[in-house]
């Protein structure tokens, strides 16, 4: 499913208008029926059916007023409070605004503080209160009257619903600009903004409702929008049919270097997590001393021990033997747990120059690539990276704050700066690819945030990249089935006491719900 930034829902609206001859008032029409549709299934849950809808003077008051009507015809008490002088409303709003003007439905003004205070009063006697303040075209911050009347709106322990993203919230990004409404529903207006998405704007959106308003598919593909919300239907897709006339081998072989002193667990969460997401065979080399460890808990995995010139890190003195049963395989993962070293660092370079099979890097791989920068310029094999903000930070050179207001830039502009695909986690990881690709996660869930999570995903995507899944889709397919498993796992154990471990258990049922078997 696509999503979109405030520009381009506004040129996909001009385009519906202009090239499809759909006129705005049947867009806004569309709209405020969808607003008032659900308005009415949470009504129908009260005793008190009285709504208050609080408008601006755009289009997103517009909606409003269309909502109001369609409220007021079904025999809803219904107040509408504008914010400003309503002569300053235009266009299609202005249409709808003097049909409920009209209508005689009960308008009020909110222009100063003696009618905020009748605001209050007033909104102490509602059911509901629909947000339709600002919509995705705000781009300043709020403070003043609107402040005020949004700071009681969220202590009115109202039921609040907002239209399309709530006001005060940025369509581009989900920052909040100063305040916003806290909803417990947005009715989702088309398609998806990203500031519906992305945190801390999603903190505020509540349930999400999609609506269709009729813009056309063909405007939509038209567009040849690049940023995706990524859905179970994409990721059916994307997972690849298991013949009944088949072997281990046809599962592909991977090669995962892990693992090193006091960080065992890495190694055995990221290659278990693979096992999991159905790769037939796994190599993984292994410092000669760890060997006992890693063969008592991996007892699917091959292990392959080496010698070594740091005890319990994996090396290059046996460079040759890792870069012949390397080959042997279809992806490598290189990075949970290894450890940060030199050792390390030379080996990645010469699996660099020796390589042109699919690599994921994670974590100290990630932090390798920190140290030598100019590594990066030897990467000719599909990768893809799966850094958390901080080794983003390292990778860029970039502050952790600036990363985390601009998420989608960062990954994307990295990944195409290096043709890599970098997986940006967090809450809402970014999945970005080469060609400016944009994929948005929405599963998982805080309870995630814990020691050897992102082994896990390391080994999924690993497995996924194993069974012939390219990169990209692997990335994508791979976060999704990560988050469905940690909520699988949350709903048995809450988000408290849940571990990677805890996760790992349920990547088989988190795949079986997403292929049906």
């Amino acid at each position: 499913m696509k999503i979109v930034n405030s520009e381009q829902i506004k040129q996909l609206d001009h385009m519906a208008m202009e090239e499809f001859f759909i006129p705005g008032i049947i867009l806004m029409e569309n709209a405020g029926v969808a607003v008032a549709h659900e308005i009415l299934k949470s009504v129908k849950k009260k005793e008190n059916k009285e709504v208050i809808i609080v408008c601006g003077l755009g289009n997103n008051g517009g909606d409003g007023f269309v909502a109001a009507r369609h409220l007021f015809n079904k025999g809803i008490p219904v107040k509408v409070f504008i914010i400003g002088n309503p002569s300053d409303i235009s266009g299609d709003a202005k249409i709808n605004y003097d049909i409920i003007h009209k209508l005689e439905i009960d308008i009020q003004i909110l222009v100063g503080v003696n009618n905020l205070k009748k605001f209050s009063e007033i909104i102490k006697t509602c059911s509901i209160i629909v947000d339709g303040i600002f919509g995705t075209g705000l781009k300043r911050e709020i403070d003043g009257l609107i402040g005020e009347i949004i700071h009681t709106i969220n202590e009115s322990e109202k039921e609040v619903i907002s239209i399309d993203i709530p006001s005060g919230i940025s369509a581009n990004n989900g920052a909040v600009y100063g305040t916003a409404v806290k909803a417990d529903k947005t009715v989702v207006l088309a398609l998806p903004k990203i500031g519906n998405l992305n945190y801390p704007g999603a903190d505020y959106v509540g349930e999400l409702i999609l609506k269709d308003i009729g813009i056309p598919q063909k405007a939509i593909e038209k567009m040849q929008l690049n940023t995706n919300f990524i859905t179970m239907d994409m990721v059916r897709e994307i997972m690849p049919v298991r013949n009944r006339d088949t072997h281990k081998g046809s599962y592909g072989k991977a090669y995962i270097v892990a693992g090193s002193t006091g960080m065992t667990g890495a190694a055995i969460l990221s290659c278990e997590a693979a096992l999991k997401s159905g790769v037939g065979i796994i190599k993984m080399p292994v410092p000669q001393s760890l060997n006992t460890i890693m063969e008592t808990r991996l007892t699917e995995v091959i292990t392959v021990p080496l010698p070594e010139f740091k005890k319990g890190v994996v090396g290059i003195r046996d460079i040759e033997k890792i870069l012949k049963t390397m080959e042997e395989s279809n992806v490598m993962a290189i990075g949970p747990g290894s450890g940060r070293s030199r050792e390390l660092e030379e080996l990645l370079r010469n699996i660099l120059e020796h390589t042109n099979k699919p690599m994921i890097l994670d974590a100290d791989a990630l932090n390798s690539l920190a140290n030598r920068k100019e590594f990066l310029n030897l990467i000719k094999c599909p990768t893809i990276m799966t850094p958390h903000v901080g080794e983003m930070a390292r990778l860029t050179d970039l502050e952790i704050d600036y990363i985390n207001n601009n998420r989608i830039a960062v990954a994307t502009e990295f990944a195409k700066k290096w043709n890599v695909v970098v997986v940006l986690k967090g809450a809402r990881t970014i999945v970005a690819g080469p060609k400016e690709e944009i994929f948005i996660n929405t599963t998982g869930n805080p309870g995630m945030a814990t020691a050897g999570s992102g082994d896990v995903l390391t080994g999924i995507v690993t497995g996924l990249v194993a069974q012939g899944i390219e990169p990209l889709k692997a990335a994508v397919a791979g976060v999704y089935i990560h988050g469905k498993a940690g909520d699988i796992a949350a709903e048995k154990f809450g988000e408290y006491g849940l571990v990677a471990s805890d996760i790992l258990k349920e990547i088989p049922f988190a795949i079986k719900e997403v292929v049906g078997r």
